[in-house]
């Protein structure tokens, strides 16, 4: 069973991780009376036998990191939290520890301990399989906004992400911008005639359909949240990306709706993942 109120944070004493803990203890917890409570998780990687001698080093910096989060937790009032030490490898460890969480929250980047595990990072391993919401804490290019940027369009999990992005905002009384991608290749193929310019006013035009839709069904849900409608003629992970500026946190949610697309080009999760200038949440 998920405890709603629980958090868990991966923690291996980067910088990154540094901002993941601070960002659970204070942004995930704004106007949330109780405090949701904080699990940190420190994983030490799992030796081979043959590399039995190298252990104590890993012993030690798992000690440090300990020491190091509990005394950010100090210091952020949140001595309460928990410090776990699992060992093995990253990705799996986070993802059992996150089973009954409410979300999962990482840095964007680690310590070479951490880093580029199997066959890529570990934000980035996490985001795709996590049970739960996953927050991957990247640095904000601006402190002084008060919007979440959502990528809605007909998916499943889009309307997930929507609806986790108005629930925070409820919290935080912040906007919602739902912004959606609707870039068309084919729009620019059609250039006789002026199809191009005919198909893709036509595309644009069913995308802010779909927009206002959305936004107009979660406001019923969400009546004291400011939902804006955005539909843009810019590829999905791009706009959310260019958004991303003027955002406190976007969300995503985990699977858009061309999976054909996604295999060929990359998700627009995972674009957002490794470009966004704020945190962001990937919601399934």
């Amino acid at each position: 069973m998920r405890d709603n109120s629980r958090i868990v944070v991966g923690y291996d004493g980067s910088s990154g991780a540094d901002a993941a803990l601070v960002w659970a203890a204070q942004d995930a917890a704004v106007g949330a009376a109780p405090p949701p409570d904080l699990h940190v998780v420190v994983v030490g990687t799992a030796m081979a036998p043959a590399l039995g001698e190298y252990r104590h080093v890993m012993d030690r910096a798992v000690e440090e990191w300990c020491a190091s989060a509990a005394e950010r937790l100090g210091a952020l009032g949140r001595a309460d939290a928990e410090v776990e030490v699992r060992h093995g490898s990253v990705v799996p460890q986070l993802l059992d520890a996150a089973r009954s969480a409410s979300l999962l929250v990482v840095g964007s980047a680690g310590h070479g301990f951490a880093a580029g595990t199997l066959a890529g990072s570990v934000s980035q391993h996490i985001a795709r399989h996590a049970p739960c919401p996953v927050v991957v804490v990247r640095p904000r290019h601006s402190t002084a906004v008060d919007r979440i940027v959502v990528g809605v369009d007909e998916s499943p999990s889009s309307a997930q992400a929507l609806r986790f992005a108005c629930e925070r905002a409820r919290r935080t009384g912040e906007s919602v911008a739902a912004v959606h991608g609707c870039f068309s290749a084919l729009a620019h193929v059609l250039t006789f005639d002026g199809a191009e310019s005919e198909l893709a006013d036509r595309q644009l035009a069913a995308a802010e359909q779909l927009v206002q839709d959305l936004c107009r069904a979660c406001a019923a849900e969400f009546p004291d949240v400011s939902i804006e409608p955005e539909a843009v003629p810019v590829r999905a992970g791009q706009v959310l990306v260019d958004a991303s500026h003027a955002a406190s946190l976007v969300v995503v949610g985990s699977r858009g709706r061309d999976a054909f697309s996604e295999m060929l080009l990359g998700s627009v999760s995972q674009h957002v993942l490794g470009h966004a200038r704020c945190p962001v949440a990937v919601v399934r």
